[in-house]
């Protein structure tokens, strides 16, 4: 996939601009976190539910992109790269946020007054989500929350359209044997 560089006259691969950025082309950078940014974010506020944790993951993340570049091998993984940080520092967070037993919407929650049924059914969700592997975690949120095609993420996670839809066919299958066993 190529994109229009302003003033280039021609079309410029991720991997070109890889290797721009690599050598301090700011501009360069800047074109590929535009590629990613709204992709990016969606994928952090639907992981963490919050809108400022969803930004301060952004940031930090584009910061290490940014600051460890140099370190990619494959130029043309820029985004599956992008995702993986992303996706490892989204992790981390919502193991800092679960250790102060703080629930990321608890404010929603009390801001909606949900009946204890409605409360129950989700808690059971949230349970048999967090039953999963982090790696069917990713792929459920990319699937459910983030609305990617199983071409998308195996794009993103390096991994076969058909292996992902196994992947997360399995994932839906677990949920659901142990929200099973909550009722």
């Amino acid at each position: 996939m190529g994109i229009q560089m302003e003033g280039s006259g021609r079309l410029e691969t991720v991997s070109e601009l890889v290797i721009k950025a690599k050598e301090g082309d700011t501009g360069a950078f800047s074109e590929l976190y535009r590629q990613v940014y709204k992709d990016i974010y969606k994928y952090a506020y639907y992981m963490l539910e919050n809108r400022q944790e969803a930004e301060d993951i952004v940031s930090d993340t584009v910061i290490e992109v940014y600051q460890g570049i140099r370190k990619l091998r494959e130029n043309e993984k820029f985004r599956s790269w992008v995702f993986k940080i992303l996706s490892n520092k989204c992790r981390k967070r919502r193991k800092q946020l679960a250790e102060k037993n703080c629930s990321l919407d608890d404010e929603s929650v009390n801001h909606n007054l949900k009946t204890v049924n409605e409360y129950e059914k989700e808690q059971d969700l949230k349970l048999a989500f967090e039953d999963l592997t982090s790696e069917e975690r990713d792929l459920v949120s990319m699937a459910v929350f983030g609305g990617y095609k199983s071409r998308e993420i195996g794009e993103l996670m390096n991994m076969k359209a058909s292996t992902v839809r196994s992947k997360i066919s399995r994932a839906f299958a677990k949920m659901q044997k142990r929200m099973e066993v909550q009722l």
